[in-house]
């Protein structure tokens, strides 16, 4: 039993010297910082981005006054909603971009081993997590159309109330692939013979 416990211990210790050994590296840094921020606009512009087309749209309207628009329906609306939403759109960003950095190394360092569970884990992960992020309807704003031509129109409510439970499996979708990624980059398959 203690031997099982140490062992996914020193499982654990390789995952994070691994995750630490990739961001370490300049480009990686670079590329989960500004991936996060990206992500993270994207998260906030999708829902309303209705409004700034139609409000951008309007004649006479200076460039000034454009910028304090999308200012104020993208940023300052983020700090209306409450924490624990803040908290995942900000958690989704971050470990979205982790995620695809971590996809990378991992299809780089073993293209011809690549698994498909941990390209479907990453892709259902991502999706879930970016249509339920946002307010309460914001991932349905997205989802209407897909799910109308699916015939599942009727059930829109439900994708409404249940909005942030999406969000919350999307990101442990997201977590969950980042782990398996990391432990199959931390112990790659090794041929023996």
């Amino acid at each position: 039993m203690y031997h099982d416990v140490y062992r996914q211990f020193c499982i654990m210790v390789d995952m994070v010297n691994t995750l630490l050994h990739i961001l370490k590296r300049r480009w990686n840094t670079i590329a989960l910082v500004c991936g996060s921020c990206a992500i993270f606009l994207i998260l906030r512009i999708v829902p309303v981005y209705g409004i700034l087309k139609t409000s951008y749209a309007l004649p006479g309207l200076s460039f000034v006054r454009k910028i304090d628009i999308f200012l104020e329906y993208v940023i300052y609306s983020f700090t209306r909603i409450s924490f624990h939403e803040q908290l995942l759109v900000i958690a989704l960003s971050i470990l979205t971009t982790l995620n695809i950095i971590l996809f990378i190394v991992f299809t780089q360092r073993q293209q011809k081993l690549l698994s498909k569970r941990s390209f479907i884990a990453s892709v259902s992960g991502m999706v879930l997590g970016l249509f339920g992020v946002g307010c309460v309807s914001c991932g349905v704003l997205v989802l209407a159309p897909l799910i109308t031509a699916l015939g599942l129109g009727a059930y829109l409510g439900t994708f409404t109330q249940y909005a942030l439970l999406i969000a919350y499996i999307g990101l442990g979708f997201v977590i969950v692939s980042s782990l398996y990624l990391l432990r199959k980059i931390s112990q790659p398959n090794i041929c023996l013979s």
